[in-house]
């Protein structure tokens, strides 16, 4: 396994659905008429490339569509964690107007979050004429 930057990722060719035909016709012919192999392409090694694409390919369609779906399930389940928080924040913010004890501190603590972000403008909608 390897790991590749961004600008590497960039600058290398890439393998999709309209080359792959490509590929495997190369193989082929390259099979069938050598004669035409330069001297410097090392048939036997792209061969292998291409096998390791088919067996990577094998393992990366399934594990991409897992990360995909761990990755809604981390958005989801981390909104709605926020969500639940603004909840209590909105509670504490209320309660601590009426001098609950306890509510002021942790409303203090918590109210940090939202420092300089500045107040929310509600959006504005025209009526239908």
């Amino acid at each position: 396994m390897i790991a590749l930057s961004m600008e590497e990722r960039k600058a290398l060719p890439k393998l999709g659905n309209k080359t792959i035909p490509f590929v495997e016709k190369v193989i082929e012919y390259a099979d069938t008429e050598p004669q035409f192999i330069p001297p410097y392409l090392d048939l036997a090694e792209l061969k292998r490339d291409y096998a390791a694409v088919n067996t990577l390919n094998l393992f990366h369609r399934p594990l991409n569509e897992i990360i995909s779906n761990i990755s809604d399930t981390l958005m989801e389940e981390g909104s709605d964690s926020y969500r639940n928080s603004l909840k209590y924040y909105e509670s504490v913010k209320t309660v601590a107007k009426n001098d609950v004890p306890n509510a002021k501190t942790i409303y203090e603590d918590l109210k940090k979050r939202f420092e300089n972000q500045g107040k929310r403008v509600e959006p504005t909608t025209k009526k239908d004429e």
